[in-house]
Order: C-alpha cells, then structure tokens, then sequence
C-alpha cells in the first residue's frame, strides 16, 4: 500500500491505459534484443505492478531493465537452465538475464511439481530483479494452489544492532486463493520500507519518515540518499531493538539462505548492485483437502477480519492485498498513473530505439 505522501496524482503523473502500457515495454524491450516471449513476461508483471499501485516495481523501470541489456550488465537473449531437479525441487540458472524470466518459469516448474506431487520447489540463481514478487504466488493462487517466492539482494539493510549494511531488502511474497472474497496476496520487505520507496521519495522530492535509515552512527536519516554505501543503512523491519528488529533481521537471513545460500549464487554481503537471487514454492491444495471448502473457509476468515472494530479514525480493518485490489480496479478503468519524468523517458527511449511509441 502506498504511503500517503508518496501517493502518485495528477500534478506528477499521467494516466495510461494498461494495455498501452503493456505494449510500450514489451516493444522496448525487443528493441534491445529481447526474445518477444521474454518481453511479454516482462511487460505482464512490470504493468501488474503498476495496477496495484506498486510503482517502485512498475512500467517506469522498463528504461533501465533495456538499458542494462544494452549494457551487456544482463545477458539477452537468455537461457533458463536446470542445474539439478527432482520431482518436487528444481536449481536454476536464470543465465544472468532477466530475472523476471527465469522466476516466472521457476514458478511455473514449482506449479506443474505441485499438480504431480502436491508441492513444488524452485531456487535460482545467477539472476537479476525479479520485480514485484507478490506477483509469483498470484500465479500459484490462480492455479488454486498456494504459493510463496522470495529475492535476495546485495547490501543496504543494516543487521540489528549493527552499525553498516550487509542484508538486502529481501522481500517475501505469500498468496492463497479464496472463494468469494478477494486472494490473500501478502508482499513484504524485511527491512522497515522497500528501497524503491526512498528512491520514490528522492525523485519526488519529499522528505524520509524517522525510521526508514540511519547513519553509520546510528542517527536517523530524513533526506533520501542515491546510492548505497557504508555510511548509511536502511533499517530491518521492526527498527529498534524494542520494536523487534531482530525479527525483520532474521527474516532477511532467512530470504539470503533460501535464495542465495541455497542456490549457490550468494548472499546479500555477496552480491553487487543489481543481482538478486529467487525462491518459488507452489503447495496444491487439492493433495491436503476439497479446494472448495479450503476457499470456504478462507472466505469466513476474511470476513472475520474485515469485521473486526476498527481503531478511532480509522475506516475499516483490511486483509493482505485488498489496498492492490481497490488500486487495480481503479486503474483498469480509468488508466495506469505513470511519473511524469518515467513517461518521459519511456516515450524518449522508444523513439531512441526506433519502436513504435505506443503512450
């Protein structure tokens, strides 16, 4: 959910209908040499981003992602390959190209495992940003199964009671599918805030809360810095000490353990600016009990939730993934909100690369 004074509007946005969208980054990123199949992964999860209202994960990325292939930083065209697999676990190797690529076909090998043998194991390595991984456990939740992926990265989140960087964001996903209520769909760093928030807040001009990053002193840092380094840290989820930093510190560790460690391909101290690593499970409902009843009772847990008093001043109590669902239904209707220096760059890059400019 998006914080208030980070919201995107009309003074620094423009609304682009989704398809449009979809078709200004899968055409941008054929223009750097990306196999069609691959762009359209992209594209599908990068604007899904950008409906549910996680714009730090959005279609604004898309110059980067062609120019880091441009670059020769991502090797594309790519190549998926299996390392090791059984029946039920798969070790990739995303072949250092999109990581988009190799975590949606990881998913859809745990997917296809969990079908046959009721659950489905995936780690990747040699592997870029993924994007929104909230969207993995989307696919598992669609297939009526649940689902769960996590992505490490290279340092930016101090551990507690630590005084530098050494953890990565390291966000985790989880879905389930429900039956007349709306997917739990849950997305979390285990660092207090997602770094593309404090890149948001830079490019927007606003000011950090109290809490997001400290100095190599420990000090609080309001003013978003650009890039990563040792004088400065992002906070684990939970803060302080007495808040329970230790938590969102473990969860990381946990994140760098089934994706770095796991994989081979490193953890987050390990990792240079840009390398992520990724996990997928898909677990088939169907192999434990009735998908139906399973659904049921989702639903009466939900509306449990939903029933509970909420807070003075507060409006109601919400359940994992209804703030993306109320921004996708928005946004379908009346188009995708995209920065204005994004739109800017996306317009300019296409014509850059000779594709057609579809926004």
């Amino acid at each position: 959910m998006a914080l208030d004074f980070l919201k995107l509007n009309d003074d620094n946005s423009i609304r682009i209908p989704a398809g449009d969208l979809h078709k200004q980054v899968s055409a941008i990123l054929q223009g750097v040499g990306t196999p069609t199949e691959h762009a359209e992964i992209v594209a599908k999860i990068l604007v899904s981003s950008s409906l549910r209202g996680v714009e730090t994960h959005g279609v604004g990325n898309a110059v980067r992602y062609s120019q880091s292939i441009e670059s020769g930083e991502y090797t594309v065209p790519q190549t998926v390959a299996v390392v090791t697999e059984t029946d039920t676990t798969a070790l990739l190797s995303c072949g250092n190209g999109l990581g988009f690529v190799a975590a949606y076909q990881g998913m859809e090998m745990s997917i296809a495992k969990a079908r046959e043998f009721g659950l489905g194991m995936t780690t990747i390595k040699d592997g870029h940003h993924i994007g929104m991984v909230g969207y993995y456990p989307m696919m598992a939740a669609e297939q009526d199964m649940i689902g769960m992926a996590m992505t490490n990265a290279s340092r930016s989140v101090r551990p507690a009671l630590g005084a530098r960087p050494r953890v990565g964001t390291n966000p985790i996903a989880f879905g389930a599918p429900a039956g007349e209520e709306r997917d739990f769909i849950f997305d979390m760093a285990t660092s207090t805030v997602a770094s593309g928030k404090i890149g948001l807040a830079k490019r927007l001009g606003v000011q950090m809360p109290v809490g997001w990053a400290v100095s190599a002193e420990g000090e609080p840092i309001t003013e978003p810095r650009g890039d990563r380094g040792e004088d400065w840290a992002m906070n684990p989820l939970g803060g302080t000490r007495e808040q329970g930093a230790h938590k969102g510190y473990g969860l990381g560790v946990v994140v760098d353990i089934l994706c770095g460690v796991l994989s081979g391909g490193g953890f987050g101290a390990q990792l240079s600016g840009g390398e992520n690593m990724t996990w997928t499970m898909a677990i088939d409902i169907a192999k434990f009990r009735d998908v139906d009843d399973f659904k049921v009772m989702m639903d009466d847990m939900i509306r449990e939730l939903h029933a509970t008093p909420p807070l003075p001043n507060e409006d109601g109590v919400l359940v994992a993934g209804d703030p993306e669902a109320d921004f996708e239904d928005d946004r379908l209707m009346n188009g995708v909100p995209v920065e204005n220096g994004q739109y800017d760059e996306m317009r300019q890059r296409a014509v850059q690369l000779g594709v057609e400019v579809f926004i």
